[in-house]
C-alpha cells in the first residue's frame, strides 16, 4: 500500500483531504505550499510572487524533499505540482506524481524518471503546447472547455472525468510499484 501526499495550489486548495480522491492510497498527507514556501501567511497573488520572484519555490522544494515520499503518490495541484515536480528533480523519492493545472511545467524539457501524469483545461493560456506533451509527462491529457482552475470543482465532484483520470492512474501505479 502507498501513501498519498497531496500539495496545495497558492489559494490553500484543497483545505482538507478528499479520501475518494484515491480508494487504494493507505495514509494521506495534505501539505499547503503557503507552509513549505516558509510564508504560511500568504494566499493568492502574494503567495505566487513569493514562489516565483523570490525564494518561495526553493523554500518549498526544500520542505518536500525533506518531508520525503518514498512511499508516496504525489498530486499538486497548480504550483504544488510545480514544487513536487522540483523536488523529484532534486532527489526527492516519490512513485509517481500526478500534476494538475502547473502550468509552469512548461519550462521543463526532460521527463522524470517516475511515472508522471499531467492535465490541463484547454482554455488555461499558460497551459504547455501538445509537443511539450507528447516529450515530458508520460501521460497527459487536456480536458475541453475548461480554465485553468477547473480542478477545484471537479477534484471533489464524485463522478469527475478528472477523478476518474487520477482514480486509473493511481491503479496503474499500484501495477508497478
Amino acid at each position: 500500500m502507498q501513501d498519498l501526499l497531496v500539495v496545495s495550489d497558492i489559494h490553500g486548495f484543497p483545505e482538507t483531504f478528499d479520501e475518494r480522491l484515491d480508494g487504494r492510497c493507505s495514509k494521506h498527507r495534505l501539505l499547503q505550499l503557503a507552509e513549505l514556501s516558509g510564508r504560511p501567511g500568504l494566499r493568492g497573488d502574494e503567495l505566487h510572487d513569493h514562489l516565483f520572484n523570490e525564494d518561495g519555490m526553493r523554500h518549498a522544494v526544500r520542505a518536500l524533499r525533506e518531508v520525503g515520499g518514498h512511499r508516496c503518490l504525489g498530486i499538486g495541484f497548480s504550483a504544488g505540482g510545480t514544487a513536487l515536480w522540483n523536488a523529484v528533480k532534486e532527489g526527492m523519492e516519490l512513485q509517481a506524481l500526478i500534476c494538475v493545472s502547473s502550468t509552469r511545467l512548461r519550462f521543463e524539457s526532460s521527463p522524470l524518471n517516475i511515472p508522471t501524469m499531467v492535465v490541463w483545461g484547454e482554455l488555461d493560456p499558460y497551459r504547455p503546447p501538445e509537443s511539450w506533451n507528447h516529450a515530458v509527462p508520460q501521460r497527459w491529457k487536456t480536458y475541453a472547455g475548461k480554465q485553468h482552475d477547473f480542478y477545484r470543482i471537479e477534484a471533489l465532484a464524485s463522478e469527475s472525468p478528472l477523478r476518474a483520470d487520477i482514480a486509473v492512474f493511481i491503479e496503474d501505479s499500484f501495477l508497478f510499484a
